[in-house]
């Protein structure tokens, strides 16, 4: 039965990683139309006027534009193909990628006695939403329309920690079904984010880290003990909130798990699992008057936020 889940496994991943990767060259070839594509839909006398308008321009010195070393196309592939490489060369060399055959691993989810509390869920939600939007980013730089670099965004999260979680299938950590339910919901969220603007102004979903100033602090995305994970709903996003101070307020709603790092079954067990509310200032509101970024839009700056935890355990 081990060895039909690993064939299975194999050949589900390799059809999945075909089909993304002929996603992909489909995106790549929306470059838009050529110019002798565009010639198809002149009629006859906007044909005769078009070429006319070249001959006049032809005579004229035109500046030279500067090529582009790669076209929209090779970069889509490029970015997709690297980041699933860069996964695979990080967890080869870290995370003991390929040190046993594929197994499946049940995490639960928010139970007191699962490995991280629920704060692992959470971090691959906010990491499979936050991945979306900077893919999508990405994707309106090289001159996709909004609706195509939303949706691109998404798949290629989607794509991208997919490919991670079947490669943990191949590790100690195992495949889970959870993770990757995070994982989607994280997309879904992300696309439905992008497609209602209006909705992106008022809800953030944010992670605020707590740093311990040492070593700890590099791998900062799997130290839970230091993460919170919020729900912040902006005054700023609200049109009937005219007082320009009340437009930097924030209400808060996140969870956290604590005491899991160092619990040990024979020892104490200090685990506990919170549930916060709380007010917040809106940092990226602030920040956003002198750069013209959106990072705070998906952390919480430490500190600048009050609130009253409520302890599930």
């Amino acid at each position: 039965m081990e060895r039909f889940s690993m064939r299975f496994s194999l050949k589900l991943f390799s059809l999945a990683t075909l089909c993304f990767c002929l996603a992909s060259s489909s995106w790549a070839q929306q470059d838009g139309l050529s110019q002798s594509e565009d010639d198809k839909f002149l009629v006859p006398e906007q044909k005769i006027a078009s070429e006319e308008g070249e001959s006049l321009i032809s005579k004229r010195e035109i500046p030279s534009e500067k090529k582009e070393l790669l076209t929209r196309g090779q970069k889509t592939l490029l970015l997709n193909g690297g980041s699933m490489v860069t996964i695979l060369i990080y967890g080869l060399s870290q995370w003991d990628y390929g040190k046993s055959s594929f197994n499946f691993k049940t995490e639960g989810w928010f139970e007191r006695d699962t490995k991280y509390g629920g704060a692992d869920k959470l971090g691959h939600f906010w990491s499979s939403y936050g991945l979306s939007h900077l893919f999508s980013y990405v994707y309106r730089k090289w001159g996709h329309t909004d609706g195509e670099a939303n949706l691109y965004g998404t798949l290629s999260s989607l794509g991208a920690l997919t490919m991670m979680e079947v490669a943990d299938g191949f590790s100690s950590q195992g495949f889970s079904y959870e993770d990757m339910v995070m994982d989607v919901v994280g997309a879904g969220t992300a696309y439905v984010w992008g497609k209602y603007p209006s909705v992106a102004r008022k809800i953030d979903f944010r992670m605020e880290y707590t740093p311990e100033f040492n070593s700890h602090d590099f791998a900062f995305s799997t130290n839970y003990e230091r993460q919170r994970f919020l729900i912040a709903l902006k005054a700023d996003g609200f049109n009937f909130i005219k007082n320009p101070y009340l437009q930097y307020l924030e209400f808060h709603v996140g969870y956290y798990a604590r005491g899991y790092k160092h619990h040990e079954e024979v020892g104490p067990d200090d685990r506990r699992r919170s549930i916060y509310v709380g007010l917040g200032f809106n940092v990226s509101k602030l920040v956003q008057k002198h750069v013209n970024t959106s990072v705070f839009d998906y952390f919480q700056i430490p500190y600048t936020s009050v609130g009253k935890g409520f302890p599930l355990d």
